[in-house]
C-alpha cells in the first residue's frame, strides 16, 4: 500500500514536471535571458550591455528624459535605472542635469554616447536579422512552444552563442564596473 506522503510526493512531482515543461513565464524568461546574452556578448567589446543600448536609444529619441520616465518607458525598476545611469554617466555616455526643481533630474546623451550608438548599430542590425529572420529566431520561438522539450538548460542558455561563451555563463551584471 502506498502511503499518503508517497502519493503527495508523486503527485507534486508530476505537477512540477508539467509546470517545468509548459510554464509560459519560465519559457519567456529563458528566451529573454538567451537573447540578452547574445546581445551582451556581441556588445561586450564596446563595454556596453543591451540594457544600456536601449537606454541610449530612448534618451536620444526623446532628446531629454527624467529617470522616472525612462524607467517607465523601459519597464525598469527605479534602483536599476539609478545604478545604470550613474555608470553610464561615469563612462561619459550620459549627462545628468538638475531638473525644474531640486527633486528632479534630466538625462541627455553626450556626443560620446551618440557616437557609441552609431558604432554599435551594425552589431545591433546583425543581431536583429539573425534573431528575427534566421534559424536562431526559429529556435528561440520553438522554445516557447509547449511541445518543445529542451535538451537541457544549456539549450536555453546558449542558442546561437559560441562554444567558448557557453563555458563562461556571463551575466549582464558583469558589465557593471
Amino acid at each position: 500500500m502506498v502511503s499518503l506522503s508517497d502519493q503527495i510526493r508523486k503527485q507534486a512531482g508530476e505537477i512540477a514536471e508539467q509546470m517545468s515543461q509548459e510554464c509560459v513565464a519560465r519559457r519567456l524568461r529563458q528566451v529573454n535571458r538567451t537573447i540578452t546574452r547574445l546581445y551582451d556578448e556581441a556588445l561586450r567589446p564596446h563595454g556596453l550591455t543591451v540594457n544600456q543600448l536601449n537606454i541610449l536609444a530612448v534618451i536620444i529619441s526623446e532628446k531629454q528624459i527624467q529617470p522616472g520616465q525612462l524607467g517607465r518607458s523601459l519597464g525598469m525598476e527605479k534602483s536599476t535605472v539609478s545604478r545604470t545611469i550613474d555608470r553610464m554617466e561615469n563612462k561619459g555616455w550620459l549627462k545628468i542635469a538638475p531638473g525644474k526643481d531640486s527633486r528632479t533630474q534630466v538625462l541627455s546623451v553626450t556626443q560620446k554616447g551618440r557616437q557609441l550608438l552609431l558604432t554599435v548599430t551594425p552589431i545591433w542590425d546583425n543581431l536583429q536579422a539573425g534573431i528575427l529572420n534566421q534559424s536562431e529566431g526559429d529556435n528561440l520561438l520553438q522554445m516557447l512552444t509547449v511541445g518543445h522539450k529542451p535538451q537541457s538548460n544549456a539549450e536555453f542558455a546558449m542558442v546561437g552563442a559560441s562554444e567558448d561563451y557557453e563555458s563562461e555563463q556571463v551575466s549582464a551584471d558583469d558589465f557593471y564596473i
